[in-house]
Order: structure tokens, then C-alpha cells, then sequence
């Protein structure tokens, strides 16, 4: 028989039912559609459970009565004595109720104390059976258990939309840290914000349309609600169709997640807290049996954490792996370095998304379309002809032409920008393996050496800078810089003094080769 049939037959609310079946007194057949199919038997065992929950005895003795720890008889005298404790307490309870009665106290005016120490003086005894029993599955489990399992599930839910975007899309805008200022910015300028939130909320909800409804349906759970003991079915105790769980889960998201935008969505985490610890059934689980298994909390706790280390994990070798270059285990070429310096390049600059290293009638030319203000400019890279483009220099030039306009409305040029820092990842292929694992700390490495290298101190107007980066490229620096003094004594940033009329160049000769 159906459910609810058995409602029917018992008189018992089918959440009492699914809550002695969660307790372990029915085990009903599981049908082809996955509807459960009650026995006789298990109407029985239920009759006989209402009859003894009548006579208030606890669910533990009616367990051992059905494992056949106890018997009846045992059961009724135990009974018995809990009822005559619960008589004494009604009694006790009586007593002073009449006595208030008879004193005539309005409850405005009504002087507690003495009361209560009466009751104190002689308390009733134990009653344990008084309150009524609530033998109910709870249609709103725990919030912080909600939140916890759907933090998991969007952890988990984001990783293929982030493997897509690293490895289909070459889209790194979402992969990479957002820097503070540009996150807090972002909320006052629209097409920022589009750019940092609303695009990356919009894969979210895309993923988690796929995804979540495909779990409901197969399992009853999605992972991080299976971990924490949380199921959702339909009013017939079966699985979630595809069409009610796409439903239950468009109105999660919209209503409940806020469309996965920042603040916004903590908002509405917020409210829907507030509503399960106020007992409201949400939006999205009206005519639907959401249930938690009240025990188990001490392993999962444990798993929640191990599952979200793990997806934590994956994210971060998905991150790093992405930043491999075409030839991550060497180079024998001009042409392979500069694959690999394209796709440093736009891996590492925000908005990159085209190739600036090529080969221009034969030569190696780096072209820097995009910039607007006087800039370092690169000619031709001249690469050995034994080293099979493991050892190469070219000549950073700072055009005389934007220097009067460069002094009057741009800061001071800092030499890092005349050093490549993609060309030294590059070539860094050449000299050992690409680490898969430590990518991003790798370019912070090269980044941090890069900046101690150009403050080394210099002495115009020719300055000689060497040194090994532990990826292990050496560099070679030669700066002239006429009419140009070093600020507080490093080669950091040139500040402008007094230049040579007509006005010549800055140039900085860049030797690269393997150590």
C-alpha cells in the first residue's frame, strides 16, 4: 500500500509515519518508480506504536519491546511506575494551582515568590511522560546544517565552470585574486561590476541548474547534503522528478543564494536563516518532505570539513595547472619561446587576449598596440644563433619625442617595465620543468626578484645590472639614462632631471641566457 493508504488505514500524519520508518520500525518495499510500498505487517507495527505512545511509554522501551528485549508485561510495569510519578507531579501541580485559585490574585498584581518557594519547599517529583509527545519529522532541519551543505555544494558546483574558463575560454578574470580596490570599486561602476561579479554569478547559476537538479533526482541529495544528513523528497516519500527539482532549484538560487552576487546573497542567507529558526517552511520546499537524520553529527563535521578541503584543493590545482605555457618541460626555438611568452602574457595581464610576440620578416618583434601614454618600446629580439632560443637580448627604448610630455603629465617611468618579466618565465622552460603544483608562486617569486633587481643602486648615466633568478635565467641590464637620476638611490623609478637639448633617448640593453 501507498503511504497514503496507510494514512488512511492508522490515522497516523504521514510525517509520524516517515519518522517511525526513519527510526527503524518499518521497512517498507522500494517500487520500480522508487515510491515505497507499505506491508499489513507494517500497519500492525504502527497501530500497536500508536496504542503504546497513547500510554505515553518512550520510543526506547517500544524498541526493545520490538527487538524482543522486553516484554510486554516488563513494559507496562515500568510504565506503570512512570505514570504514578507523573500522577504525584499532576497532584503537587494541582495543589498549588488550587491554592492560587483560592487567594484571589490577579496576575497584575500577582507576587510570584511566595509560590515558588512553596514549590521549592516541596517540589513535585519526577514526571517524565507529562509533556506531549511530538513524533514528527521536522520539515525544517537545522539552518546552520543548510548552510553549511549548500556552502559545499556551490564550492563543488563551481569547479567545472572554472576548468571550462581556464581551459576552453582562456578567461582568467574569475580565476585570479581581484585586487581590493578594484572589488570595492566594482559596486559603484557598472561595467566593472558586470565584469567581476555578475559574469561569474552568472556561471555559478548555470552550473548549479545543471547540476543540483541531476543529484536530486539520482539520490535524493546533493553532496554536501548527503554529508550532513539532509534528504529531499517529494510527498510521496520518493525522489524529486527532474521538473520539481529544476523548480526547487531556480528558486534556491533566486531567492535564497540572491543569484550568487556579494552582499546581496549574504542577505539572503541571512533572512532564510532567520525563517528555518523561526520553523517557516522556505519557498522552495512547500509540498516537498525536506528531512534531517537527527544523528551522526560527530563524523560529519569531520567530512563537511574534509570535503571542503578537498574542493578547496581542487580549485587551487586547477588554477595553477592553467597557468602551464605551450612548452612546459623546454624549448628548442625562437618560436616555442614565444608561444611561451604569448601565453604568460595573457595569462598575466588583465584584458590581454592576443599574441604580442612575433615574427616579423624574420626578426622578433614584441608590439605593444594598447598603450596610449609614451611607454617602454621593444624592437627586435636578437636571439644567438647556437643557443636555439635559450639565450637572446633586445633594447628597451623610451622615445625622445613623448619624453617633454611624459615629464609634464606622466609619474616616473619605472625600470621593471623596460625588464620583461614574461620573457624570464619564457625561458625559464629551458632551464628546468615548469612546476605544476606552485605555478602562481612562482611568477610571485620572479615578480619579488624582478623588483629587487631594478632597485638596485645605479650611477648615471650608464648603470650595469646583473643577476640569477632562482627559475634559473640570468639577466643582464645595461641602462643609459642621459639627463636622468635615480630616485632615493635605486634604479626603481627614474625621476626626471636636467636632459641634454636635443633630448636623447633612455635605453636599457636586456641580455637573457640560461645560467
Amino acid at each position: 500500500m501507498t503511504i497514503k493508504e496507510l494514512e488512511q488505514l492508522v490515522g497516523l500524519p504521514r510525517a509520524s509515519i516517515r519518522f517511525y520508518e526513519q527510526e527503524g520500525f518499518l521497512s517498507p518495499q522500494r517500487l520500480k518508480n522508487n515510491y515505497r510500498d507499505y506491508s499489513p505487517s507494517d500497519a500492525r507495527t504502527l497501530k500497536r506504536i500508536k496504542l503504546l505512545r497513547q500510554l505515553h511509554m518512550d520510543l526506547d522501551s517500544i524498541r526493545r519491546l520490538e527487538g524482543g528485549e522486553l516484554t510486554l508485561t516488563q513494559a507496562l510495569e515500568e510504565q506503570l511506575a512512570a505514570l504514578a510519578a507523573d500522577r504525584g507531579a499532576l497532584d503537587r501541580a494541582g495543589e498549588v494551582c488550587q491554592s492560587l485559585l483560592d487567594s484571589g490574585t490577579e496576575y497584575q498584581v500577582l507576587d510570584p515568590e511566595p509560590w515558588l518557594e512553596e514549590l521549592e519547599r516541596r517540589p513535585a517529583p519526577s514526571a517524565p511522560h507529562l509533556e506531549r509527545p511530538r513524533d514528527s519529522l521536522d520539515n525544517t532541519p537545522s539552518p546552520w546544517r543548510r548552510f553549511f551543505a549548500r556552502r559545499l555544494d556551490t564550492l563543488l558546483y563551481g569547479l567545472p565552470w572554472l576548468a571550462i574558463q581556464l581551459y576552453v575560454f582562456h578567461d582568467y578574470q574569475t580565476a585570479d585574486p581581484v585586487s581590493p580596490a578594484l572589488y570595492y570599486t566594482a559596486f559603484f561602476i557598472p561595467f566593472v561590476f558586470v565584469q567581476v561579479f555578475f559574469l561569474s554569478s552568472l556561471a555559478n547559476t548555470l552550473t548549479a541548474l545543471i547540476l543540483e537538479p541531476l543529484f536530486l533526482t539520482l539520490f535524493g541529495a546533493t553532496p554536501g547534503k548527503w554529508i550532513m544528513g539532509l534528504e529531499v523528497r517529494n510527498t510521496e516519500g520518493g525522489k524529486l522528478t527532474l521538473t520539481q527539482a529544476r523548480n526547487r532549484t531556480m528558486t534556491v538560487i533566486f531567492r535564497g543564494e540572491g543569484f550568487y552576487l556579494p552582499i546581496y546573497s549574504l542577505w539572503r542567507n541571512f533572512r532564510c536563516w532567520q525563517a528555518c529558526k523561526d520553523g517557516q517552511i522556505l519557498s522552495w520546499d512547500e509540498d516537498l518532505c525536506y528531512t534531517a537524520r537527527p544523528k551522526g553529527l560527530v563524523w560529519r563535521v569531520p567530512l563537511l570539513a574534509a570535503g571542503t578541503a578537498i574542493a578547496l584543493l581542487s580549485q587551487n590545482v586547477l588554477i595553477n595547472v592553467s597557468y602551464q605555457p605551450p612548452h612546459p618541460d623546454g624549448i628548442s626555438s625562437p618560436a616555442q619561446l614565444a608561444e611561451n611568452y604569448n601565453a604568460f602574457h595573457i595569462r598575466r595581464v588583465p584584458g590581454a587576449s592576443e599574441d604580442i610576440l612575433f615574427d616579423r620578416d624574420g626578426q622578433w618583434v614584441i608590439e605593444l598596440p594598447w598603450h596610449d601614454s609614451p611607454n617602454w618600446v621593444v624592437d627586435t629580439i636578437e636571439f644567438s644563433p647556437e643557443s636555439l632560443g635559450t639565450a637572446f637580448s633586445y633594447t628597451a627604448v623610451l622615445d625622445p619625442a613623448a619624453l617633454e610630455e611624459a615629464k609634464q603629465n606622466y609619474p616616473p617611468y619605472q625600470l621593471d617595465q623596460a625588464i620583461d618579466g614574461d620573457l624570464i618565465l619564457a625561458l625559464s622552460c629551458a632551464a628546468r620543468p615548469w612546476p605544476v603544483l606552485t605555478s602562481k608562486k612562482e611568477i610571485d617569486q620572479m615578480k619579488q626578484e624582478l623588483e629587487q633587481f631594478c632597485s638596485a643602486p645605479l650611477t648615471p648615466p650608464v648603470t650595469r645590472l646583473e643577476q640569477l633568478f632562482s627559475c634559473g635565467v640570468r639577466v643582464q641590464a645595461e641602462l643609459n639614462a642621459p639627463g636622468y637620476v635615480s630616485m632615493d638611490g635605486t634604479a626603481a623609478q627614474l625621476i626626471w632631471g636636467e636632459q641634454p637639448d636635443p633630448a636623447h633617448p633612455i635605453t636599457v640593453h636586456v641580455t637573457m641566457s640560461l645560467a
